[in-house]
């Protein structure tokens, strides 16, 4: 388990069920064109899951709630931690909208998205997660 004080970046893995038993996660744009999930540096004031949920409407438009514990990745050599958020609302105008893009995929696409392994794997690991949670 990792510390909150090794934690470089703080960030939401968006989800939404798709009513067929199956869930899709929202990824965005970054600024070298890469796509990601949305992140950012911890702002004391908020701490990790209010930091977390802040860089979800800054950088995606998206409102919703934490629904788990926080899963940690190491990418390019920094630790990242992730909350698992419900996607209750999508802001057609957002802070960064004007240079963010946002795309619903399904686990099994996140290859053809995200370069990091880690990133595909903490999307497969809350899918299978998530998935064992419905009824």
């Amino acid at each position: 388990m990792v510390t909150e004080k090794g934690v470089s970046k703080w960030g939401v893995i968006p989800f939404r069920g798709t009513g067929n038993e199956n869930i899709e996660f929202l990824i965005v744009s970054t600024k070298n064109g890469n796509w990601g999930l949305p992140k950012g540096n911890l702002m004391k004031k908020l701490g990790s899951k209010g930091t977390a949920l802040q860089e979800a409407y800054e950088e995606a438009g998206i409102i919703g709630s934490v629904v788990d514990q926080k899963i940690s990745a190491k990418v390019k050599g920094k630790i990242m931690a992730f909350y698992p958020m419900e996607v209750k609302n999508e802001l057609a105008v957002w802070p960064e909208s004007e240079w963010r893009q946002r795309k619903w995929i399904y686990s099994n696409e996140a290859k053809d998205y995200l370069n990091h392994g880690s990133l595909r794997s903490i999307l497969e690991e809350t899918s299978a997660k998530l998935l064992q949670s419905f009824p």
